[in-house]
């Protein structure tokens, strides 16, 4: 297993990936990190054979890099999505705020929220009222009536 750090360098080459590879620095520079730092853990990804990587050289995904760094990438996009959809974020922050998440939270908390956007989005209700619901008190500042009723 990878740790988040591992995971996070694995999804920088394939976000990074040009024609088939990418190198050190542009990978550096995606994850604002040194180039140092970046090629210890492309080394390390190197040795558990996620990716070809040579000194001075281009960066690639083996297959099994690219298995992992694909479903790496579908749960970060999920996670994008239920920043964007329930919680309204606009692109920007959901992009930032769904790196932050899934980088930064024990890997459980995130792969709860990736859970729960699962599950919302494959719901047989178009909108749960909920996130009708909160959508509104957003907008306005306070509760649904729906919400009031209950209370």
């Amino acid at each position: 297993m990878l740790s988040p750090t591992e995971k996070r360098y694995l999804l920088a080459v394939l976000l990074t990936t040009e024609e088939g590879s990418t190198r050190l620095k542009r990978v550096s520079d995606f994850l604002k990190v040194k180039m140092p730092s970046a090629k210890q853990i492309l080394e390390d990804l190197a040795t558990k054979k996620f990716i070809n990587y040579v000194r001075r050289g281009p960066i690639s995904l083996t297959k099994k890099g690219m298995e992992l760094a694909q479903k790496e990438m579908e749960r970060f996009n999920n996670l994008k999505e239920f920043l964007k959809k329930i919680l309204f974020l606009n692109e920007e922050e959901a992009e930032k705020g769904a790196w932050e998440i899934f980088f930064n939270l024990e890997e459980s908390i995130a792969d709860r929220v990736v859970d729960f956007m699962n599950f919302l989005t494959h719901c047989p209700h178009i909108t749960p009222i909920c996130i009708k619901g909160f959508k509104e008190y957003l907008e306005t500042g306070e509760f649904p009536t729906l919400c009031r009723l209950r209370r």
